[in-house]
């Protein structure tokens, strides 16, 4: 079965990973990424709920998708939350437009499975937890400057930006 070219990181994070000779690994958690470069390099996942440690996969481990399992060939590198979260990552980060206002929460991203390369990121307005919430297209060249929990764009308002998903009301 051929892999899709590009997928959204909340699909990647819905998939429970699957091992050689059917092992669990449980289902993704969140995402390692480089962020000056707009790149994800795999995520990592969560093998139970009482389990303090994380399997981490790069992209490259990726065999196939069935389903909602995702098959990887290879052992994951074993870390520990407290580790991972140190990572920078740009998931939830306050968009803050061009006169230094919030305008939004980086929900999601849709990324090359090949390359890792992200192709744009999905805005809310709110939390990007709830479910059903709006989402807007962030390109990345609207992108000026980003630190941690922070990214700057040259757009004032969240209406400069394509509605990709609307909220149902």
């Amino acid at each position: 079965m051929k892999l899709p070219k590009e997928l959204f990181l909340s699909e990647l994070l819905n998939f429970n990973v699957k091992g050689n000779m059917a092992l669990n690994y449980g289902s993704g958690e969140n995402v390692w990424m480089h962020p000056p470069v707009h790149r994800i390099l795999g995520w990592y996942s969560r093998p139970s709920n009482f389990d303090l440690k994380r399997n981490v996969w790069r992209l490259n481990q990726i065999n196939q998708i069935i389903d909602n399992e995702i098959y990887v060939k290879g052992d994951p590198a074993i870390s520990d939350l407290a580790t991972l979260n140190r990572f920078p990552n740009l998931i939830e980060a306050n968009l803050i437009n061009c006169k230094g206002s919030k305008i939004g929460v980086i929900a999601d991203f849709l990324f090359e499975i090949k390359t890792g390369n992200i192709k744009y990121y999905l805005i809310s307005r709110s939390n990007p937890r709830i479910p059903g919430s709006s989402r807007w297209k962030l390109n990345i060249r609207d992108i000026n400057d980003q630190q941690p929990g922070l990214v700057f764009c040259t757009v004032k308002s969240l209406e400069e930006l394509n509605l990709i998903k609307s909220s149902i009301k």
